[in-house]
C-alpha cells in the first residue's frame, strides 16, 4: 500500500493529490490501482481524470451507501471520469488488465473499478461483481 506521494515516480501522469482522501488527505492506495491507471493513461494517450480513489471511512460514510467501510476505504478502489464513447473502451481495457477488476460499477460520468477480493473482507464474497448506479 502506497501512502506517501514520494512513491509516485512510477506514475509520471498523476499526483498523490489525485489520489488522496478529499477530506482528510490520506493517502492509502494499492499499487495495482495506480498500474492500471497509469498503463490505462499510455493507452489512451490523453489525460485521465480520476474522480474519487482513497477516502477514509468517515468521508465514505457521508458519501457513499456503502458506509464506512465500502471498497475506497480499502485503496483498491477508484472512480475514472469516463464519457459514454470512453467508457466502453475502459471496460474493454479493464476485462483485458491482468489483475482483472474484480467489481465494475457504471455510471453516466464515471466507471467505478475495484480489485476486492473475500481476503480483503468477508463483506466483499460477492465478487466478481458488475452493476450500474
Amino acid at each position: 500500500m502506497i501512502t506517501n506521494g514520494a512513491a509516485f515516480t512510477n506514475y509520471p501522469n498523476f499526483s498523490s493529490t489525485e489520489f488522496y482522501c478529499k477530506c482528510c488527505k490520506q493517502l492509502k492506495i494499492s499499487p495495482i490501482v495506480l498500474d492500471f491507471c497509469q498503463a490505462w493513461r499510455n493507452f489512451i494517450q490523453q489525460s485521465v481524470k480520476i474522480n474519487s480513489a482513497y477516502r477514509c471511512p468517515e468521508h465514505n460514510n457521508k458519501v457513499s451507501s456503502t458506509g464506512e467501510d465500502g471498497p475506497h476505504t480499502t485503496g483498491l478502489a477508484v472512480d475514472i471520469a469516463t464519457s459514454p464513447q470512453l467508457q466502453y473502451k475502459l471496460l474493454d481495457f479493464a476485462l483485458h488488465w491482468d489483475p482483472k477488476p474484480t467489481g465494475i460499477g457504471i455510471a453516466k460520468t464515471f466507471t467505478h473499478l475495484d480489485w476486492l477480493t473475500v481476503d480483503v473482507d468477508q463483506k466483499y464474497v460477492v465478487r466478481p461483481n458488475v452493476w450500474k448506479y
